[in-house]
């Protein structure tokens, strides 16, 4: 039975639940201004984006996040890299998942977004697992095979070069390493994807690369992104 004080806790959780979404939204918007599209700081866009719209890209969001974390299942890399900070939601996963034990490197080519991400990562207690570097993601400062996990979380349509970004991604990669790449489709379209579609790279675009590098690869494709996993060839 639905007792007055069942009521008063559904509604007390549906408050925070809004409240969450909220933050999270406001926390979002002020780290893309500081997001930079192909080398240059993006434009602010003028129009808002309705909630609706965010409440679609806060789901696409989340489900990607729900594939990584399956893919990553399993696994015990001692050194992970995250290419491209941005919201700092990937890095978030990571950091949960494997802090304890593991390595994690988080990269952005903005120091706004180093910056307010090193901020979140302090408040969740995570800042002594994680390292956040400023560098550009096609010209990763690493060395070969230098990580048995990397991540690429919605990054590839906003770099200047993203054959060349695969390259470095390839190439720190270790031997029997794991390369995670996610992005939107370039047919998602307006107004949910914010960016031309001819920004986008396909997926098929990206598994030829990788497998020019030397990568087994599988494709999970959905409606508005895909998620690409390539094992490195080379294990020993």
């Amino acid at each position: 039975m639905f007792t007055l004080a069942n009521t008063f806790r559904y509604e007390l959780v549906q408050k925070r639940m809004k409240s969450e979404a909220l933050r999270r939204t406001r926390t979002m918007l002020d780290l893309r201004k500081h997001f930079l599209h192909k080398g240059k700081h993006m434009r602010e866009s003028p129009r808002e984006i309705s909630p609706k719209i965010l409440r679609q890209r806060n789901k696409v969001h989340e489900d990607v996040l729900k594939s990584i974390a399956a893919s990553v299942k399993g696994l015990q890399p001692k050194r992970i890299l995250d290419v491209g900070t941005g919201y700092g939601m990937n890095l978030n996963l990571l950091a949960r998942r494997f802090g304890k034990r593991s390595c994690i490197w988080s990269v952005d080519g903005s120091q706004g977004v180093i910056r307010e991400v090193k901020k979140i990562m302090r408040e969740r207690q995570y800042s002594r697992h994680v390292i956040v570097k400023q560098a550009n993601a096609e010209h990763l400062p690493f060395k070969i095979g230098s990580f048995e996990l990397v991540v690429s979380l919605f990054l590839l349509h906003h770099l200047s070069n993203p054959k060349r970004g695969l390259f470095e991604m390839g190439r720190v990669l270790s031997p029997g390493g794991k390369l995670i790449v996610a992005d939107w489709k370039p047919a998602a379209g307006k107004p949910l994807m914010l960016h031309a579609p001819s920004d986008i790279p396909s997926p098929s675009f990206v598994n030829r690369r990788l497998k020019r590098l030397g990568c087994d690869t599988r494709s999970c494709i959905r409606r508005y992104w895909y998620l690409i996993e390539a094992t490195k060839d080379g294990a020993v």
